[in-house]
């Protein structure tokens, strides 16, 4: 796992779409530390903003403790749990993670992207058999849905289910034409160490969906080891 916290895919997906002060929408940090200084308005919001702002300078810590002293002045904002619940990721602390995912979901039940980092946080410690009911769940969500049948297969492949794998992977393949379908396809021949067709798949996907797509879909095979791959030898 990237030292960065933004390469976490839950990350980068709540800090994306997750709102955070004063029904204000924060982009990732790592282009919003000045617009985030401006949002402060109250004591609980600076502590968040500077929360943001350690962060964008990859202060863990520093920004860990912004994020408790910014619950403890006002702890009804989810959008402060979401934060610290993917500092906890990064330390592997995964109890407090999940509790903090929760209680944000508890305040915003309708919040998708909250919902899809609880599950996240099972996903992170390969713990695939119970990740794979809550993505189920959202495999209908307009928004979401593309990635959590993404990640239903990947709790498969990953969990051993190689023959409920390989029908899903058939399934994108039928569809064609959504990151799925490259994403799925690269991850099967990563596992099965085709790393070339793995790397015409990945390449495709660049191609095609923004930086951001791109790294939704590529960080649970970072997470899991299979990338970065070596570039392709040159022929002499």
């Amino acid at each position: 796992m990237s030292s960065r916290l933004v390469s976490l895919s839950l990350a980068y997906c709540a800090l994306a779409l997750c709102s955070l002060v004063s029904g204000q929408s924060i982009s990732t940090p790592a282009t919003n530390a000045p617009a985030a200084s401006k949002i402060a308005v109250d004591p609980a919001s600076k502590a968040l903003s500077e929360a943001i702002i350690k962060m964008n300078a990859n202060d863990v810590d520093g920004a860990l403790a912004k994020l408790n002293e910014a619950i403890q002045l006002d702890p009804k904002i989810p959008g402060t749990y979401v934060l610290r619940a993917s500092i906890y990721c990064q330390k592997k602390q995964w109890t407090q993670a999940e509790q903090d995912f929760r209680t944000a979901s508890d305040m915003s039940p309708k919040n998708v992207v909250i919902r899809f980092n609880l599950v996240e946080v099972k996903f992170l410690q390969k713990q695939f058999d119970l990740a794979r009911p809550g993505y189920v769940a959202l495999e209908g969500d307009p928004d979401m849905g593309d990635l959590a049948s993404y990640k239903v297969f990947l709790c498969d492949l990953f969990g051993g289910h190689e023959d409920l794998a390989r029908k899903e992977l058939d399934a994108f393949n039928k569809v064609g034409g959504n990151p799925s379908y490259y994403f799925s396809n690269a991850a099967w021949d990563l596992v099965h160490k085709n790393i070339d067709d793995a790397r015409d798949w990945l390449v495709s996907a660049s191609r095609i969906y923004s930086p951001r797509k791109n790294n939704y879909y590529a960080s649970p095979l970072r997470d899991m080891g299979y990338l970065p791959i070596p570039e392709p030898k040159t022929a002499k």
